[in-house]
């Protein structure tokens, strides 16, 4: 009997502590799947500094959203654009090979084009073409 007291016991206290802190995961989780990062006047005093793993959350979502911009522009099919953002900052790198010069200005303007981006920096190379 005792033993049993002690396993119902110790398993709410353990779901009350798992319920306790879940509030503070879904904040990082809803803030990295809306691409939006937390900003420094949003975070009180007895908050900590957001954790790396949620800013590379952010991070990553809000380069995916670039990304999908890239993906549905006309014109832009045939390269492989990789995009790395910095969603605190908002700056874009795009990185990666395309056919012509014109897909550079089409993937630089589509990604100015995406709320939140502030810049744009482009390593984007032209592909050679082959040929015997």
């Amino acid at each position: 009997m005792k033993l049993r007291h002690l396993v119902v016991s110790s398993g709410l206290a353990l779901a009350a502590a798992a319920f306790a802190y879940t509030p503070a995961f879904a904040a990082d989780a809803v803030a990295a799947a809306s691409g939006s990062s937390v900003s420094a006047s949003s975070v009180s005093p007895s908050n900590p500094a957001p954790s790396k793993k949620s800013v590379r959350a952010a991070n990553r979502a809000f380069s995916k959203t670039v990304q999908k911009a890239l993906f549905r522009t006309k014109g832009l099919e045939d390269t492989t654009i990789a995009v790395f953002g910095n969603a605190k900052t908002g700056h874009v790198t795009l990185a990666g090979q395309i056919e012509s010069d014109d897909q550079e200005g089409l993937a630089v303007d589509a990604a100015k084009k995406v709320q939140g981006v502030t810049s744009v920096s482009s390593k984007l190379t032209l592909r050679e073409q082959g040929g015997g």
